[in-house]
């Protein structure tokens, strides 16, 4: 039996999870010429209490996606948000300092808005 041809939908990049986000830009980020990953900034397990307890050694506010322009090592971090996830203070004070520092902050809501503003930038063009 042959299989029946059947329609696709498109992507709906707008409906995506905040994982789904964060998978996304980085494979968008990789294509364009950065060298990004997903920072864990989850606390650590302790067995013995049955609770989490922050990480001694982690720094607060750190995005979610953090790496560098492979062509001239300028940073970038996007902290990513999805449904009524909003920023802290701690996550604004060092997208900030990364504007401030010459890096390059995004908070990215969905995909779309992500690579409007990535392409409003015109960081999608390789740089020299």
């Amino acid at each position: 039996m042959i299989a029946q041809k059947h329609d696709q939908l498109p992507l709906d990049f707008g409906t995506l999870k905040a994982g789904e986000i964060t998978s996304a830009i980085i494979a968008y980020l990789t294509k364009h010429g950065f060298k990004v990953w997903r920072q864990n900034t989850s606390g650590i397990y302790d067995p013995q209490t049955g609770r989490w307890r922050k990480n001694p050694q982690g720094c607060n506010g750190v995005p979610d996606i953090i790496g560098f322009r492979l062509a001239d090592g300028v940073f970038v971090g996007v902290e990513v948000k999805a449904g009524r996830d909003t920023l802290r203070d701690d996550q604004k004070q060092f997208l900030n300092e990364l504007k401030q520092a010459g890096g390059v902050a995004f908070v990215a809501y969905d995909f779309a808005q992500f690579q409007q503003s990535f392409e409003g930038r015109s960081l999608h063009r390789q740089a020299a």
